[in-house]
């Protein structure tokens, strides 16, 4: 009989720590589009004037609300609505990697839409 096997996590190999911050990653990475592949921006301008990026992804992230409620953040006015959708804070999880990568391209208005079956619903800013 030999030596039994011991996991000892706190001394992992780099090659196993960075394996698993791999799988980690792609993991979430799989998730986010699972989440939103129904999602999609519908319109997007960058015409309104200089937009403040960090004031709007504040005003994203704070957005993440159990209601349908509009609100004006980041000098621009934020929606968010429905037809027979359940959950506003699904539509933000369908929405928000979407918008995000909107306003990393400058947008001054944008909308997104997810659609579920025969529910929809809408988000973004102008």
């Amino acid at each position: 009989m030999g030596r039994p096997l011991s996991l000892n996590l706190f001394k992992a190999s780099p090659t196993i720590v960075m394996n698993f911050t791999a799988v980690f990653a792609a993991l979430v990475a799989f998730a986010v589009t699972q989440v939103s592949a129904n999602a999609s921006i519908v319109s997007e301008y960058d015409a309104l004037g200089a937009t403040d990026q960090g004031a709007l992804h504040n005003c994203l992230n704070n957005y993440r609300t159990n209601n349908w409620d509009g609100m004006d953040c980041g000098g621009r006015g934020w929606f968010k609505g429905s037809h027979k959708y359940k959950n506003p804070t699904n539509c933000w999880d369908a929405c928000a990697g979407l918008i995000v990568q909107a306003i990393d391209r400058g947008a001054t208005s944008v909308e997104c839409d997810d659609q579920e079956g025969g529910a929809k619903c809408w988000m973004g800013y102008h």
